[in-house]
């Protein structure tokens, strides 16, 4: 769930609303959210030694959300362009994608770091 819930604002923030720094917001916080969310699942708020396999797990969940955030911020992109005679199921393709990805100028960077900032917090949070 929580993964879910980064992927939607990582998305939303990525295309529509176009809050480029706003993205290291949602890298930490939404980091700080997946590692917490899996820690107190399994620990229920206990004191407990550091568990790898949950960190690995959240460090999983914040790749899942990335790529799922960049790919539906991709297709609000290509839905919301105006006038297009071009069918949306068309517009959508793997080439489509990344020249949307590497033809942005900042960015590239700024999701790369994001990605690092919500890899770290999740990592920190799932311990």
């Amino acid at each position: 769930m929580a993964a879910g819930i980064v992927l939607l604002a990582y998305a939303v923030l990525s295309e529509p609303l176009e809050i480029t720094l706003g993205l290291l917001v949602v890298g930490v916080v939404g980091g700080w959210l997946i590692g917490h969310a899996i820690s107190y699942g399994a620990w229920n708020n206990r004191d407990h030694e550091p568990y790898r396999p949950l960190q690995w797990f959240a460090l999983a969940l914040v790749v899942v959300a990335w790529v799922g955030g960049l790919v539906l911020a991709f297709v609000i992109s290509q839905a919301l362009v105006p006038n297009s005679s071009i069918p949306l199921a068309d517009k959508l393709t793997v080439s489509g994608f990344f020249d949307y990805l590497l033809g942005l100028d900042f960015v590239p960077v700024v999701h790369v770091v994001a990605l690092a900032l919500m890899a770290f917090m999740a990592w920190r949070g799932a311990r």
